[in-house]
């Protein structure tokens, strides 16, 4: 079961815990989506989200990503993801 907090995402399954923050519906598109950023260059967003990371860092133009998941209204975890990313406090 993955967790959505505020400051972190959790799998409370395998225990493991990314930083991150989010945005919502930040897309030129229009698509409903939200946006999960990693906060941190480790790859723990990745064990949370497996095969639905997007990184795209290149290291041999010395340009990083952290990387992020972007979940849109049909995917199983995007109402909870949703609700997190919409509270204020």
């Amino acid at each position: 079961m993955i967790k959505f907090n505020k400051f972190n995402v959790t799998n409370t399954e395998t225990k493991a815990k990314a930083r991150v923050h989010y945005s919502v519906d930040n897309r030129v598109d229009g698509r409903k989506c939200v946006t999960i950023y990693a906060k941190d260059y480790i790859n723990q967003l990745g064990e949370i989200f497996e095969g639905e990371l997007i990184d795209n860092s290149d290291i041999y133009t010395d340009y990083m990503e952290k990387g992020r998941v972007v979940l849109f209204a049909d995917h199983p975890h995007y109402t909870a993801a949703r609700a997190r990313a919409e509270v204020k406090a």
